[in-house]
């Protein structure tokens, strides 16, 4: 049986039957990912690009790992698609709350929301207002009841337990 990276070099050699075999194993995956990322109307098109931005990259794939490479890809383009939305402050700031958590690679399947499960629910519930939502500091504060400084050093430190209930301390 080939490895995902047999089937990208032969990818890139220009076989139809390593393409469908990429994108059968990895539709699913992507497309999920995507769509816990995105609002729905917005999940086919950047579903497109990916796919797209794959067959046009095919040729920068040097013996790497394929799976990290690719959502690389993947990754690169949400970003861009957030700032074209203008919604850094909700969109991008998931991922770099993602890549906080975790200073790692997430691990597949692994849901943001499965994450926040392992902190406390009224700090969870501030992440999710302020991470997901995309609430802003003053009004996440003044429902709350908390100051802003309050609230940016409660952030804080559900983020460092979070890190630290995800690396077994």
């Amino acid at each position: 049986m080939k490895t995902d990276e047999e089937w990208m070099r032969e990818y890139q050699k220009g076989s139809e039957k390593a393409f469908s075999f990429l994108y059968e194993k990895y539709s699913p995956m992507v497309f999920s990912y995507i769509k816990r990322r995105l609002r729905s109307e917005e999940v086919d098109d950047l579903y497109q690009k990916v796919w797209r931005q794959l067959h046009e990259k095919r040729d920068l794939y040097k013996d790497q790992p394929f799976a990290p490479w690719f959502f690389v890809i993947i990754r690169h383009l949400l970003i861009d698609e957030y700032r074209s939305l203008g919604r850094r402050n909700v969109r991008e700031v998931q991922e770099e709350l993602i890549d906080r958590i975790y200073q790692k690679d997430i691990e597949e399947g692994q849901d943001l929301d499965e994450i926040l499960e392992l902190i406390p629910p009224e700090s969870r519930d501030l992440v999710r207002k302020y991470y997901l939502e995309g609430i802003s500091y003053e009004e996440l504060a003044k429902s709350s009841g908390l100051s802003q400084t309050n609230l940016r050093q409660r952030l804080s430190r559900a983020l460092k337990g979070l890190r630290s209930k995800l690396n077994g301390q």
